[in-house]
């Protein structure tokens, strides 16, 4: 199932649900990317999830996995406002470099930016 596409940056995010694991994929220049991202928690109360990357060629060789704790509160202007806090599980004893860490935080911010995107040209879905 698509979730989101938009041709003219020529991205799409898919879902593919495998036992709480979601498959993204971004093809860009011909090239497919996918990234996998497993489910870990979800606090509906408190508008919160947790989740992991934990494979595909979005998810730079240095890492074993990256976490995500999601929070989502209310704005002051009546919107929303999504926290995220990330921890970084590198391989053996590997140190992040701050390019993986950089890059890895621009991908999100572009996630991100792609669901308020479309969430706000589509306000009734």
């Amino acid at each position: 199932m698509t979730l989101l596409k938009n041709k003219s940056s020529n991205w799409s995010l898919t879902e593919r649900v495998f036992s709480q694991t979601l498959l993204i994929s971004h093809i860009a220049d011909g090239k497919t990317n996918f990234v996998l991202h497993k489910l870990e928690a979800v606090d509906e109360a408190n508008l919160g999830y947790n989740y992991s990357l934990v494979g595909g060629t979005g998810l730079d060789e240095s890492l074993e996995k990256v976490e995500f704790e999601t929070k989502i509160v209310a704005g002051s202007d009546g919107g929303s406002i999504a926290k995220v806090s990330v921890k970084y599980h590198t391989k053996g004893d590997a140190a992040l470099s701050d390019a993986v860490r950089d890059e890895t935080k621009a991908k999100g911010t572009g996630l991100i930016k792609a669901i308020e995107g479309y969430v706000l040209a589509n306000p009734d879905y």
